[in-house]
């Protein structure tokens, strides 16, 4: 399971978005989306971090979030 931490009007979470779910796809792994700006719990972690990706089991992604090293990190799942 990987949960993508992101706030809707944030750039960067977009842009890091594409790829995630790329890869997400292609190795049929879940991806639950958490909009900080709704979850208090999210916010108080990761208002100053987001995009923020965490993988079940592995890696806790921050920006900047390299995309190899996601792609690697997802095929392990």
């Amino acid at each position: 399971m990987i949960t993508f931490y992101h706030r809707p009007q944030c750039g960067l979470c977009r842009e890091v978005e594409v790829p995630l779910m790329q890869y997400a796809k292609q190795y049929g792994v879940q991806v639950q989306h958490v909009n900080i700006d709704e979850d208090k719990a999210a916010f108080a972690l990761y208002w100053d971090k987001i995009p923020v990706i965490a993988i079940t089991g592995g890696p806790t992604f921050f920006e900047p979030i390299p995309h190899d090293a996601l792609r690697k990190a997802i095929m392990e799942i």
